[in-house]
């Protein structure tokens, strides 16, 4: 594990990020996609849960984190991430291997996931996207964690407990659940950036969740979206 800096960032100092993966060919390879930019500075890498745990002690801006580390599960970097730092920002870098570990990070409130083998630039593109509050979810991600999430059990949930959704809002998230950005959606639905804006507090407000994961996880569970909708 490397520390390259242990105090937080001044507003205009570049944005920090933490970087937990095992494998340390990838490691290397998302470290020099990021190491480049300007506006983003690696402040702490590492290849195991443990050494991650102890990275969340920089107060990163994000987090980009593989899930199957060799000593236990990247959702409990994600879960230190939200009790200490809840304003960073968490993009998994999977294979989406394991249908428990992707439901699993849904839950625990990921902002984005990339496939292993997205380009240098591109890895680049969507920490920025992240940093900028979209959610990033590759094509061929999106395909991935639909297809998985589509399989699982869904909790039986009735109407009277079930949050009301506007038909709008249940658009919006169906889109959103397939990996569209809010700008993207935006322009689908025919509506301004700032309508959606609007509309994606009030599904999260309506849920009680603080993320698009968090709110695809609790819609799909109780049955208010419909993830298979062409």
């Amino acid at each position: 594990m490397s520390h390259l800096e242990d105090h937080p960032a001044a507003a205009n100092d570049p944005a920090r990020v933490i970087i937990v993966e095992d494998d340390e060919r990838l490691r290397a390879y998302a470290k020099g996609a990021l190491t480049a930019a300007e506006d983003i500075a690696v402040v702490g890498d590492a290849g195991t849960l443990a050494e991650g745990l102890e990275l969340v002690r920089l107060m990163p801006d994000l987090a980009l984190l593989d899930l199957g580390l060799p000593d236990g599960s990247g959702i409990r970097v994600i879960e230190a991430i939200r009790a200490t730092v809840p304003a960073c920002k968490v993009l998994v870098f999977t294979v989406f291997e394991d249908r428990a570990s992707v439901l699993g990070t849904l839950k625990a409130g990921a902002d984005g996931y990339i496939l292993k083998d997205t380009t240098a630039d591109m890895v680049l593109a969507h920490v920025r996207a992240t940093l900028a509050g979209e959610t990033p979810i590759s094509a061929r991600a999106a395909g991935h964690l639909l297809s998985l999430v589509r399989d699982e059990p869904v909790a039986e949930t009735s109407e009277a407990d079930a949050p009301h959704l506007s038909p709008r809002e249940r658009e919006l998230l169906e889109y959103l659940a397939r990996g569209l950005s809010r700008k993207e959606a935006a322009r689908v639905m025919n509506l301004s950036p700032y309508t959606v804006a609007e509309y994606v507090q009030g599904i999260y407000r309506k849920l009680h969740v603080k993320s698009r994961g968090e709110a695809v996880f609790e819609a799909i569970q109780a049955k208010l979206i419909r993830i298979d909708r062409e």
